[in-house]
């Protein structure tokens, strides 16, 4: 098959300036000032005619710049792209100008294509109305939410009729109707056999439209290939990537353009693959773990209750312990999920019962404030429990209108999250209680 589009080995090289003094030395003098940053680095990937390629990866891989690039946009800084025929960037306001009316714009743009006026004035009417803008078209653009936009600018490119057209993130916003039928039109472009780059975050959409995909990592290709082959690599990599900590990330990330700069340097391959598969397990097997200070309830939903965290099959239910209020004393990280270590008692040594994932319990903030002696009393509302913050089986007293206008002599007071809970004792037992239930000194008798 004839091919569309040949990139080979592109990389992609900005200046990161920390003043504008630097920006402007950098200019005038042969000393070098700024930090090199490579948006790509050694890209190559070849697109048959016809070809659906959507590209994919993690926020700040470069999706966006190769789109620009191959658009003939950007200049890349090495490397080279060879284009059959002519090229369309859909995204959010891409060449749009503010200050002029949707009319307007469409003619600019059509004048910038290479468009005379006579086949712009015969275009301009199916162009409104696919975009569905309605009145909007004679508003000024600066006005258009990012949706009204995108309908304008993808409006416009598939009706200059394009040999490649490349949608950079444009149907991510907007209503559904719309979205729907600008894939319509892409599928009718699509057996038409025109060549499509489709940038985007939703996997179904991928999955729907595209034949083969570009996943880059950090301005790298990690795997290029059928979407059968390449989605389900990117859907496992993703749950490993939501799981971690943005330590973890950031780790990752390091990690990724240090071996970036390996490449630039002529020391290592472009491609990430099997290095990328062992770096993330390297970074995401971090064991952490540090003391802290919380109280928790298990949620209602099955969960378990862990021996350590590095051994998940080491656990058992945490059925029977469900209802009581428990002491976190050590939180601990791995494999990008957090754990809790709970105890009966205050202690991180007396009454441990195990570690539970930090996503099966309601957890706050437990601050011991002091244990000065106060008075205090009951406004008759709310439930004594035996530990601040108490759980079902924690109360004393599960109703405490009886005690109304009683005196209640606090003996300690904690924080936990942003409440602040008294300790006292009320008809001989020892009882914690919110201070929203609770007056200094009541201003007429409580009856």
């Amino acid at each position: 098959m004839e091919k569309s589009i040949i990139v080979n080995n592109v990389t992609k090289k900005y200046k990161l300036y920390n003043r504008t003094k630097e920006r402007v030395l950098d200019l005038i003098t042969p000393k070098s000032y700024g930090e090199d940053f490579y948006a790509l680095a050694d890209v190559s990937f070849e697109a048959d005619q016809g070809d659906a390629i959507g590209f994919v990866g993690v926020n700040g891989s470069g999706k966006s710049t190769l789109s620009n690039i191959i658009a003939g946009i950007v200049p890349e800084t090495s490397g080279s792209v060879e284009v059959d025929g002519q090229t369309s960037l859909i995204a959010v306001a891409a060449g749009l100008k503010g200050d002029l009316t949707g009319r307007d714009n469409i003619e600019l743009k059509c004048l910038m294509l290479g468009f005379s006026k006579d086949e712009i004035r015969a275009m301009e009417p199916d162009i409104i109305e696919f975009s569905e803008l309605g009145k909007f078209i004679d508003q000024p653009v600066k006005s258009y939410s990012s949706g009204m936009k995108s309908r304008l600018g993808f409006a416009i490119s598939v009706n200059v009729d394009p040999d490649i057209l490349i949608i950079d993130e444009a149907l991510s916003v907007g209503d559904k109707a719309f979205a729907e039928k600008s894939l319509d039109q892409m599928k009718e472009f699509k057996q038409q056999g025109k060549t499509m780059i489709f940038v985007s975050h939703s996997i179904g959409q991928m999955k729907q439209f595209c034949e083969k995909i570009l996943w880059l990592e950090y301005g790298m290709v990690r795997e290029y290939g059928p979407v059968k082959e390449v989605i389900p690599k990117y859907e496992a990599f993703l749950n490993q990537w939501k799981r971690m900590s943005k330590v973890d990330r950031d780790q990752y990330r390091q990690k990724v353009l240090e071996h970036q700069q390996n490449v630039i340097e002529g020391n290592s391959k472009g491609r990430l693959q099997s290095w990328n598969e062992d770096h993330i397990s390297e970074v995401s097997d971090n064991y952490t773990e540090a003391p802290t200070s919380r109280l928790a309830h298990i949620k209602p939903d099955k969960s378990d209750i862990y021996k350590v965290p590095k051994n998940l099959d080491d656990r058992t239910s945490s059925k029977g312990y469900k209802g009581n209020v428990y002491y976190i004393k050590k939180r601990a990280r791995y494999r990008g999920e957090t754990f809790y270590l709970l105890s009966r008692q205050p202690s991180a040594n007396d009454g441990i019962i195990g570690w539970m994932k930090a996503t099966d319990v309601s957890s706050h903030s437990h601050i011991a404030i002091d244990n000065d002696a106060k008075i205090l009393y009951l406004k008759g509302k709310g439930i004594g429990y035996s530990h601040a913050w108490g759980d079902k089986k924690n109360r004393v007293y599960a109703n405490l209108k009886s005690f109304k206008g009683v005196e209640f002599k606090v003996n300690k007071t904690d924080k936990v999250g942003k409440n602040i809970w008294y300790r006292g004792l009320l008809s001989g037992k020892q009882v914690w209680i919110h201070s929203s239930h609770l007056i200094e000194k009541p201003s007429e008798p409580m009856v």
